[in-house]
């Protein structure tokens, strides 16, 4: 246990937290190769693909891994009761919309625009690096603690503005309509705003991280600061990024 701390307290600490993550994803994101080309429109379209591919079979996963989250931390959520509604909510908002089984649709979707079949997404192996970022993710949280795994999560704020970058991106530059970039926009939507009576995703884990802190549960393992795990979950979506970039670059 750590020492239990004011809301005020903790409300700081996590914007603080939230500040370096953003601070770390401008760095190892936004001003990377990677998306400084796609924003550009000069991002080759095997890139893309490349990309894109390992991202949907990623996120087919990170999703079922939320799920498992609720379980293994459902001692926190015993005590505070109000905020199982809105967990239910997100991983409702994740696995049926807009119909089971969620949000692989609209990857899906995206998927078919760029030229993607369901097989490469759903039974393709992913790129060691897309591995690289799931397995740290799962092992913060089978082997980690819930305040890890909470300061990890706050990439998922970050996802969201990303997510505005690649729409715009892929409907300026690379000729997919609204309905075709639609992964893109529905993670906009789902990770920064309050969205048919769920609670932005990212605004629920800042709640949750905060919470910890008051409570005194915002334990971690020796080498697992905060920090540490909100940045590192940053530098492998980087990794990511760029390792789509060097694999079409190799075909």
């Amino acid at each position: 246990m750590t020492t239990p701390i004011g809301a005020h307290q903790a409300g700081k600490q996590v914007e603080e937290h939230y500040q370096k993550v953003a601070k770390r994803w401008q760095e190892r994101v936004t001003d990377a190769p990677f998306m400084q080309q796609l924003k550009a429109g000069t991002l080759p379209q095997k890139a893309l693909k490349m990309f894109f591919k390992n991202w949907g079979s990623y996120t087919i996963e990170i999703n079922t891994l939320e799920a498992a989250s609720y379980h293994k931390h459902i001692a926190f959520f015993r005590k505070h009761r109000d905020l199982m509604g809105p967990m239910a909510a997100k991983l409702a908002d994740e696995l049926i919309h807009p119909k089971p089984p969620g949000h692989v649709h609209v990857v899906v979707q995206t998927a078919a625009a760029l030229g993607i079949s369901e097989d490469e997404i759903f039974l393709s192996p992913m790129l060691a690096e897309f591995r690289c970022k799931l397995d740290f993710k799962r092992s913060i949280l089978w082997e980690g603690t819930v305040a890890e795994f909470y300061a990890a999560g706050a990439t998922e704020e970050q996802t969201g503005y990303w997510s505005a970058e690649f729409f715009k991106a892929l409907t300026t530059h690379y000729g997919l309509t609204r309905e075709q970039a639609v992964y893109f926009s529905t993670h906009e939507e789902a990770d920064l705003q309050e969205h048919e009576g769920v609670m932005g995703h990212g605004s629920f884990r800042r709640i949750v991280l905060q919470r910890l802190l008051e409570d005194g549960m915002a334990h971690v393992r020796p080498g697992y600061s905060l920090d540490y795990c909100g940045l590192t979950a940053v530098d492998l979506h980087g990794v990511c990024l760029q390792a789509a970039l060097d694999a079409a670059g190799r075909e």
